[in-house]
């Protein structure tokens, strides 16, 4: 069961220290699609809230327009702690009206979503001046997503999804992420997308503490066979695991010619 309110703001936006990313808008404070990995956990603390993450959400209601002096031309992301596709968007549409005002600020606008319902909105997502969707993916097998990310959109509906915005002729990328080691098959989600996008991120699992214990467990429980690797990287700290896929991954995308940032520990993101 999850706990839903409805919270007034000030603003939707928030000054962004994202590389690229002048403003983040977040219209939803939690995220139930319940991944079991989520880094945005921390924003509990700031909630109020004694649910855990991914059993309460606020609605983020605003009666102030945004003001298209301040974002005109900016580059405005959706979202950076939430997501702002969640299965509750389908009820509380909160991201069609801000799309709108968006168009008329003319900004530049950049959605991250683990959900294909984005397409609900693709007749105001052409009306922008400049608009990119990217799809986040951790695995290529809808077995794991089940396990651990169990509200978001399956595998196949987020390239189906993606594939229609790309025919759409919308800017589109991949963000393959959190990569988990030994499990996440990186390759054939480029396999799988490269037709419909050239835009790709790779970003590693961050294990942080308010999850490292759930981490472990789900490794343990359902996967056994890698738990030695994730000793060895985060109880060891041996980041050789992730120098050696950096390599991997920047040869392959050199071949196939795509345009790629990696995001590991102790690697310097750069485009490649």
């Amino acid at each position: 069961m999850i706990t839903i309110r409805q919270v007034p703001v000030k603003t939707f936006v928030s000054a962004s220290k994202i590389p690229g990313v002048d403003y983040v808008i977040n219209p939803y404070v939690g995220c139930p699609h319940k991944c079991m990995y989520c880094y945005a956990e921390y924003m509990r603390k700031f909630s109020g809230h004694d649910e855990k993450w991914g059993d309460f959400l606020d609605v983020r209601t605003c009666s102030v327009p945004l003001k298209p002096a301040k974002l005109f031309h900016t580059h405005v992301l959706l979202s950076s702690v939430t997501d702002p596709y969640n299965p509750y968007e389908r009820e509380y549409q909160l991201m069609r009206p801000l799309l709108k005002q968006l168009q008329i600020c003319q900004a530049y606008v950049h959605i991250l979503t683990k959900s294909a319902l984005v397409i609900r909105d693709l007749d105001l997502l052409k009306q922008l001046p400049q608009c990119e969707v990217m799809f986040s993916f951790s695995s290529a097998e809808d077995t794991f997503r089940q396990l651990a990310e169990p509200e978001a959109s399956c595998v196949q509906d987020k390239i189906d999804a993606l594939k229609l915005l790309h025919e759409q002729g919308l800017d589109t990328g991949v963000m393959i992420a959190p990569i988990m080691p030994g499990l996440t098959d990186w390759k054939t989600i480029v396999q799988q997308t490269h037709p419909y996008t050239r835009h790709y991120n790779f970003d590693s699992l961050n294990m942080r503490p308010a999850y490292q214990r759930r981490v472990f467990d789900f490794i343990e429980n359902h996967y056994p066979s890698v738990l030695p690797l994730y000793t060895d990287i985060y109880l060891h700290e041996n980041n050789s695991y992730w120098e050696k896929l950096a390599a991997e991954i920047r040869t392959y995308v050199n071949e196939q010619r795509l345009d790629a940032s990696i995001f590991f520990p102790h690697y310097k993101p750069q485009e490649l």
